[in-house]
């Protein structure tokens, strides 16, 4: 008897952990993430590696660059790019080039696009969680 109930308790604690893990926001658009891969490619690959695996920056994609225990978010990930990259020439990318490489690298951690384009200002002043769903 006490091991089914353990056993029904795992279960119920299973079913609860995948109820509340949902599918991370679209916070983008996909023209704004296709036109972000050429911007990275021009800007930011030289740091962060064609695959923004890293290399003399840090990665910007996976778990070392997003990890749930890191309570990183949008707007602290974007403010960053937006007034410290390229490190070459801090603020040297327009408002919409920096949208579309946030959206870029967005796409890469797995979240999805959607019919709203990233915005500047909302980004800076964004809370949405960071959470890297690429391994």
């Amino acid at each position: 008897m006490i091991k089914r109930i353990v056993v029904l308790a795992a279960g119920f604690v299973g079913m609860a952990q995948t109820a509340g893990a949902a599918a991370p926001p679209s916070l983008y658009s996909a023209p704004q993430a296709a036109t972000g891969a050429d911007i990275y490619t021009q800007n930011c690959a030289g740091c962060h590696g064609a695959a923004l695996q890293g290399g003399v920056g840090p990665a910007l994609t996976g778990t070392s660059f997003a990890a749930p225990a890191g309570h990183t978010t949008l707007g602290g990930v974007f403010t960053i790019l937006a007034q410290q990259m390229p490190a070459d020439r801090p603020g040297g990318l327009s408002h919409g080039q920096y949208e579309n490489v946030m959206a870029y690298i967005l796409s890469k951690n797995g979240y999805a696009a959607g019919s709203a384009a990233l915005g500047y200002q909302a980004s800076l002043a964004s809370s949405v969680p960071l959470v890297s769903q690429a391994r």
